[in-house]
This record gives C-alpha cells, structure tokens and sequence, in this order.
C-alpha cells in the first residue's frame, strides 16, 4: 500500500510540473528549485508527523519522512536539468 502511495505522490508532482511549466524554461527552473530545496523540508516534516502518528513509531515516520524527502529532492534538481539544458524549450 505504502508503494502505491509514493508512486502516485512521484507520478502527481511529475504530471503538476509539467503542465504548469509547459514550454516556458524559467518555469521549469523555478519549479525545480523550489522542488529541489523547498518541497523536501515540508514533505520530510508532514511524512514524520503522518506516518509517525498512524503507526505509533516516531522512527518508521522519521524513514518514511526522509525517503520521500530524497527522491523529491532528486526530481528538483531533474527539473532543474530540464530547464537549464533544453534547447527547444522557450526563454520566456
């Protein structure tokens, strides 16, 4: 069940990324650095208080809590990858 949700949470903010920075770069820039270096704080703090509270362990939260953080990190600076390096995205 846990898998199901953390490729559903990969496969949601790929598709949300990608529609909201369409062709423009500095979308896709700006995407990534707020998913590279905003997203994983909030998203390692909320995976601790939820997967800590609905199992009773502050350790299995603080794991679950850090993984997501991680892979989301990683998908920031893909973004990143993306807008810096894509020819035949637009400047503007």
């Amino acid at each position: 069940m846990d898998i199901l949700i953390f490729i559903s949470y990969i496969i949601l903010l790929c598709y949300c990324v990608s529609r909201f920075a369409g062709n423009k770069r500095h979308r896709w820039i700006n995407a990534g650095y707020v998913t590279a270096f905003l997203l994983p704080v909030i998203v390692l703090f909320l995976g601790t208080r939820i997967v800590g509270a609905l199992t009773g362990d502050g350790i299995a939260g603080g794991v679950a809590g850090f993984g997501y953080a991680i892979v989301t990190c990683v998908i920031g600076f893909i973004f990143l990858y993306i807008g810096y390096t894509s020819k035949n995205v637009q400047g503007e």
